[in-house]
């Protein structure tokens, strides 16, 4: 991976039902697919926790800053229901990639 690439970790509660959240994130694909930057984003639930997130990897600093600013300005965070109190950030630069070679997920 290149020294540029930025990896931003989102999570939050919801107000919402795991399945209403589900269908959002349907939704939004095709607007994701066409962010500037953006190489993947994956969404995550924890049942135990109730914590729900999105992990994504940018190609730089500069585009991940931009849609994360989109995100809040847009009200993006009101539609899944985020839980103030509960919202948790983290970006950094990725410098390192280890890629297990007896594993393979399958979608």
């Amino acid at each position: 991976m290149s020294s540029e690439t930025v990896i931003v970790n989102v999570q939050f509660k919801s107000s919402l039902s795991f399945e209403s959240l589900q269908e959002i994130s349907q939704k939004n694909i095709n607007e994701l697919t066409d962010v500037n930057g953006l190489i993947i984003k994956y969404y995550y639930f924890n049942p135990e926790t109730k914590i729900v997130g999105g992990t994504y990897l940018f190609k730089n600093l500069k585009l991940a800053r931009s849609y994360l600013r989109y995100f809040f300005l847009n009200g993006i965070g009101l539609k899944y229901g985020i839980i103030p109190d509960t919202l948790k950030m983290e970006t950094g630069m990725i410098h390192l990639e280890i890629k297990g070679k007896h594993i393979k997920i399958s979608k």
